[in-house]
């Protein structure tokens, strides 16, 4: 979908109708959820980028060296090692919920920067891990129309599909969710690092690094997180983050949307890129900053007070 650069209003009946069109009616994960077992699967450690006992989010203004900025992003914070190990085995967790091009998705250049930068701290083991959402999947294409597949190949970069993982549920025992299912090999990371693009979403509000694990869940669940006509899309998305936090996130604002989104909506260039070991305190700074932006968006308000 393409919008004049004077709009600020999302269309979203028209977004709304083009997604359920392409959605897939036969795809076997969106038919039936197969799991191998119930387990309490649970990847949350100590935040390590603190002071004072507040969690710590850096801020960089991003330039032509993209690789630059996210060394500078993380040495604010304290560097690679505070958080990750050499020996450790790292996923990477970008945004490729669609195909489309960034903030729909991860830019290419951000996460080829980023595993540059691992691999120059001395990080040999590392795989990107990713499933598409609903009404875009087999993942498999997305990775392929996204240039991913093409681009991790080149890199020699294992990508991990999470279409073909088996799946272990996992009590969530939250207020909204009860059980939902993660991929069996989550099991094999010992760090994980969250790539999230800086955006708004339509219908939970923003999409950062906190609704960033949805991407991780099996789609049957996701269904379920889209239930009572999409009334708390929001407060699902983080009841989903309940078992994993990310042990560093480093987010790219460089494009975002500030209306619509995650695949399509009003973009703005804040040109920045943001680093924390906390997602909520990550978020709380990127919705700050896409509120200096006049849209029709969720964001009005304390960030604080956001259903998020």
């Amino acid at each position: 979908m393409k919008y004049k650069p004077e709009e600020v209003i999302f269309h979203r009946e028209e977004c709304q109708a083009m997604m359920a069109e392409m959605r897939s009616k036969d795809y076997p994960l969106l038919v039936k959820k197969e799991v191998v077992g119930t387990a309490p699967l649970v990847h949350r450690r100590p935040n390590p980028y603190t002071k004072d006992g507040k969690a710590l989010v850096s801020f960089v203004v991003a330039g032509k060296e993209i690789k630059n900025n996210i060394r500078q992003a993380v040495d604010l914070l304290g560097g690679f090692d505070k958080s990750i190990k050499t020996q450790d085995r790292i996923l990477l967790k970008p945004n490729f919920n669609s195909d489309d091009p960034p903030p729909g998705s991860t830019a290419l250049d951000f996460l080829a920067a980023v595993v540059e930068l691992l691999r120059e701290h001395g990080y040999s083991h590392i795989v990107v891990g990713e499933g598409s959402g609903r009404p875009w999947v087999p993942s498999e294409k997305v990775f392929k129309n996204a240039g991913l597949l093409s681009k991790m190949a080149e890199m020699k970069v294992p990508l991990l599909d999470f279409d073909k993982s088996r799946f272990l549920n996992v009590p969530i025992a939250g207020e909204y969710l009860d059980l939902i299912a993660y991929p069996k090999d989550l099991e094999s990371f010992d760090k994980i690092v969250y790539l999230p693009t800086m955006k708004t979403h339509y219908l939970a509000g923003f999409s950062m690094s906190l609704k960033l694990t949805v991407g991780m869940t099996h789609l049957v669940d996701r269904t379920i997180l889209h239930g009572d006509n999409n009334m708390f899309v929001a407060q699902r998305a983080v009841e989903m983050s309940i078992p994993i936090k990310p042990d560093l996130i480093i987010m790219d604002g460089r494009i975002s949307f500030v209306s619509g989104g995650p695949s399509c909506g009003l973009a703005v260039h804040p040109g920045v890129i943001l680093a924390s070991g906390d997602p909520v305190a990550l978020d709380v700074q990127g919705i700050r900053l896409l509120q200096n932006y006049a849209a029709v968006n969720h964001l009005t308000g304390d960030a604080w007070h956001l259903p998020q």
